[in-house]
């Protein structure tokens, strides 16, 4: 399993896959950890994890560095990653006790109460794009629930995943947390072994499907957290100069490699020109260079093939009339870099328009009556987020109603947050992360009537 830097493509290492008889030592070694695990006081759980933020505090820099070396993501990105990991540790240090807390409930029986019981070993599917975030959001809690986990990463990111291991190892006597290093051509064995509970996969919606089929056939749970094209509303009357600046944010972290990231900008007509002009303006203050440089805000996409992904997406779009407004102008002798573009005239023959595009690339639609722009909004797969620009919050209120998505946010970028659950509707996936929801996915929601 090769880890490539995408800057400057250099192999960074070539990580040799676990045999069958490694695999079957680290479920082994889950397993036992497991009914040792969940007869701990959530007290004590609790200190536990806290030993899990210290260690990566102490290992911020380093993992941010191999974030940076392995994804090509921003340096100081990678550091802001590492930095919301350890927000969500202390978040749910303070609030796991009282998420997981027995609710008594009044019936006829002497007592009633629902408890909340772990499962077992929970199987992780993480991507590449988010390689620390989207590992941590779903360990963490499933943790603190009373599971283990094992991690099966996306294998160019296999450095950081086995960073993690040891951020979740050094001081902690039970096996909580464990990497599987394999590729996905090997998982099917794992997914089905009697030992795994429950599987959360983050990635594409072919991933998901596949993975969701054989988890199905043995009648595991399992959390899906597939793709997006989240829509971008601007009303008339936003405030055009910060909703520029926002659908920047919005479209550029990561260098647009994000399920969450605006794709969609459905701008009202009469602003809409503005509104591109003050794109343009952001775009070409931003820097695209060496990502290990504090001065770059755009790095390199991750992998070649996304980068081909991207440009064929692009190509398919202009050939079947799409109307270039921007391209910001730069050679690259190295690198999978893609320098921003702005698209418009986009319709519904384009790949564009009906796949995720994961990059900066810029699609703008315009509207003139509110019910264009969420016709346009659902005229999607996807339902993972979206966001609404106005200063009529009522107005905006009423546009988010309509609209099919896991999450709406008004005069703010969709974004993940430790306090708030996390998940789409349709092909964007089911179940929820994050928050007093995330924490239960992968609990036996238990009744007890007590005569």
């Amino acid at each position: 399993m090769e880890s490539k830097n995408p800057y400057n493509e250099n192999i960074i290492k070539d990580y040799p896959n676990h045999n069958k008889l490694e695999v079957k030592n680290i479920i082994n070694a889950a397993n036992n950890s497991y009914y040792d695990w969940k007869k701990i006081p959530i007290n004590n759980r609790i200190i536990v994890i806290r030993k899990v933020k210290n260690n990566l505090i102490s290992n911020r820099k380093i993992s941010a560095n191999m974030i940076t070396q392995e994804m090509g993501k921003p340096i100081t990105e990678s550091f802001a990653e590492i930095d919301k990991c350890i927000w969500l540790c202390k978040y749910y240090i303070e609030n796991s006790k009282e998420f997981l807390k027995v609710e008594n409930i009044k019936t006829d029986a002497s007592k009633s109460y629902v408890s909340f019981e772990p499962l077992g070993i929970i199987l992780g599917i993480m991507p590449w794009n988010f390689p620390y975030w989207q590992v941590f959001r779903f360990a963490i809690p499933a943790i603190l629930s009373g599971n283990t986990v094992v991690v099966k990463h996306a294998s160019n990111v296999s450095g950081c995943s086995l960073l993690i291991e040891k951020i979740f190892s050094k001081n902690i006597k039970l096996n909580i947390f464990q990497s599987l290093l394999l590729t996905s051509l090997k998982m099917k064995d794992i997914i089905e072994n009697p030992l795994i509970k429950a599987i959360s996969l983050t990635g594409s919606e072919e991933a998901g499907s596949k993975v969701a089929s054989l988890a199905g056939n043995k009648i595991k749970k399992i959390l899906l957290e597939l793709g997006g094209s989240d829509a971008f509303i601007v009303c008339k009357d936003a405030d055009i100069k910060k909703a520029s600046e926002k659908a920047v944010a919005a479209r550029m972290l990561n260098t647009g490699q994000s399920c969450i990231a605006a794709k969609r900008f459905i701008v009202h007509e009469e602003i809409k020109d503005e509104f591109i002009n003050n794109i343009i303006n952001i775009l070409n203050q931003m820097n695209i260079d060496d990502p290990t440089s504090v001065n770059t805000q755009i790095g390199p996409l991750a992998r070649k093939d996304i980068l081909q992904d991207l440009q064929n997406q692009m190509k398919d779009a202009i050939k079947k009339g799409a109307k270039i407004c921007y391209q910001k102008k730069k050679k690259y002798k190295k690198g999978y870099f893609f320098s921003p573009v702005i698209i418009d005239n986009v319709d519904s023959s384009m790949k564009v328009y009906n796949n995720e595009t994961f990059g900066p690339l810029f699609t703008i639609f315009s509207f003139k009556k509110n019910e264009e722009a969420v016709k346009i909004a659902n005229d999607t797969q996807y339902g993972l987020g979206g966001s609404i620009w106005s200063k009529n919050i009522e107005n905006a209120k009423q546009i988010g109603e309509s609209i099919n998505t896991g999450a709406i946010f008004i005069n703010e970028i969709t974004k993940s947050d430790p306090r708030l659950p996390f998940g789409g509707i349709g092909i964007s996936g089911y179940g929820r992360e994050l928050g007093s929801y995330g924490i239960k996915e992968f609990v036996n929601i238990k009744t007890v009537y007590i005569n």
